[in-house]
């Protein structure tokens, strides 16, 4: 394990497995997830790529954020951050992401544009299109969005600090994670996985991080991802709604969809080796569209 600082000074750590020389892929995870969350993912790839992966600020080994922003902004510069760190002059990588990772791709094309990304693929991942019902309420005076944003930022972390304590009661506690990230037939072992994830996430980053994911449309940024998309989805994701999954391909210039019949939402976990294969299918197809050198 390796360490890059972002723009803000903010530590992110960062995992890599196989040759230097060969193309790159880059891993982004989801909320109050981390690096473990991919899985076997990484070593089904290091044969033939070098896989990086890191832990978005306030996540698994990453520090918590220097000046206290979470926003999708400060996230796509963090991953900017990293590409400038391992992708060498002349390169290009092909980013894949879960869940809000998906969110942190498209934030990253809209802020900072999409130099050294050949493609991308979103395994489990709408680009966190979906915001709440009027929020973050524009149309309010700032003083009352202000008060807004501090109450759904209490309540979120009062949420994380709750979780904490139901922590013994697995049953629950897996329940709860099955309902929001997996079909029903998933294994369990899979399940807590996650569960172990979420729950050893700090509170105020999941918070902070949760507040600026539902803030955030992706979909509106999705145009700006201009490189070629793959977008591998399971018919029984509780996450991504098929609404939200027909709008993100319609904003998305140079898109496949895949679909998966009765597959949910973690893909990585749930059937590895099929979204290991697809990534390196999408690997060769950018190289073979001309997009950017992979290697």
């Amino acid at each position: 394990m390796s360490d890059v600082i972002s723009y803000d000074g903010t530590r992110l750590a960062l995992t890599t497995w196989g040759p230097r020389d060969a193309p790159i892929v880059v891993l982004v995870h989801g909320l109050g997830l981390s690096t473990d969350s991919w899985g076997q993912v990484p070593d089904l790839l290091a044969a033939d790529h070098r896989v990086v992966a890191y832990d978005l600020r306030g996540h698994g080994q990453s520090g918590d954020a220097r000046n206290g922003d979470y926003s999708m902004e400060t996230q796509a510069k963090d991953l900017e951050a990293v590409l400038n760190e391992v992708v060498p002059e002349g390169s290009a990588a092909v980013v894949v992401g879960n869940s809000l990772g998906g969110g942190v791709i498209v934030a990253r094309a809209h802020h900072c544009g999409n130099d050294l990304v050949a493609g991308a693929v979103f395994a489990g991942s709408g680009g966190s299109g979906v915001t709440f019902p009027g929020f973050p309420a524009r149309n309010l005076p700032a003083p009352a969005q202000a008060a807004l944003r501090l109450g759904w930022m209490k309540a979120l972390k009062a949420g994380a600090l709750i979780g904490k304590r139901i922590r013994a009661l697995e049953p629950l506690a897996d329940h709860l994670v099955r309902r929001m990230a997996f079909a029903p037939k998933d294994p369990q072992e899979a399940v807590a996985r996650v569960r172990e994830n979420f729950l050893s996430s700090r509170p105020q980053a999941l918070a902070r991080t949760t507040l600026a994911s539902v803030s955030h449309d992706g979909t509106r940024m999705a145009p700006d991802l201009n490189v070629p998309t793959l977008v591998i989805h399971g018919s029984a994701d509780p996450e991504v709604s098929d609404d939200e999954l027909k709008e993100l391909m319609a904003a998305l210039p140079d898109a496949e969809l895949m679909s998966l019949p009765g597959e949910g939402h973690m893909l990585a976990l749930t059937r590895p080796e099929l979204l290991a294969g697809q990534v390196t299918r999408w690997v060769q197809h950018t190289r073979a569209t001309g997009r950017g050198p992979a290697r």
